[in-house]
């Protein structure tokens, strides 16, 4: 429990100190994402993680696609770190429909087979704001036949955006 509450320390740390950028200090249209997570969702449901995450604004060149880097912290004290792309597919409104790729590495990879891991994910955000977004994301990890087993687990995620 005392590496939890470490880790929400840490993470709201960031969340404050991103908040108090000025504006040009990160690009226009870039976000921070921190939400809580329900992992093993089809089977005991039994894990807990913290998601936090940086989406940098859409690129124009490259079909709108969106780099991120994505840190999740499970509640046993696993981690994991990654860096991939989110595209909106769909926006109506204050209602988006994202998708997301990410690949990375587990620091304690038994349970999940390997320590490299692929995450995706659909999500639906609902702009509250200017500045922010609730979000309903499932998500997906697995080793992709990479590990000599793969179990993959699913995600329940529920998140708040910050928009810069």
């Amino acid at each position: 429990m005392k590496t939890h509450l470490k880790t929400l320390a840490v993470a709201l740390s960031a969340v404050s100190s991103l908040m108090t950028f000025s504006a040009s200090a990160l690009p226009q249209g870039s976000e921070l994402k921190v939400g809580g997570a329900v992992w093993n969702v089809f089977d005991e449901a039994d894990r807990y993680a913290l998601h936090t995450a940086y989406i940098h604004k859409p690129l124009q060149n490259y079909y709108g696609l969106r780099p991120t880097v994505l840190l999740v912290t499970a509640d046993e004290g696993q981690h994991y770190f990654a860096a991939g792309v989110a595209k909106d597919v769909y926006q109506q409104g204050d209602f988006t429909v994202r998708v997301a790729f990410h690949a990375g590495i587990v620091d304690e990879s038994e349970e999940l087979g390997d320590s490299i891991e692929f995450y995706s994910s659909l999500s639906g955000l609902y702009r509250l704001n200017e500045r922010v977004s609730l979000e309903a994301e499932i998500g997906h990890i697995s080793n992709g036949g990479l590990g000599d087993i793969n179990p993959g687990s699913e995600s329940f995620v529920l998140s708040a955006h910050y928009h810069f």
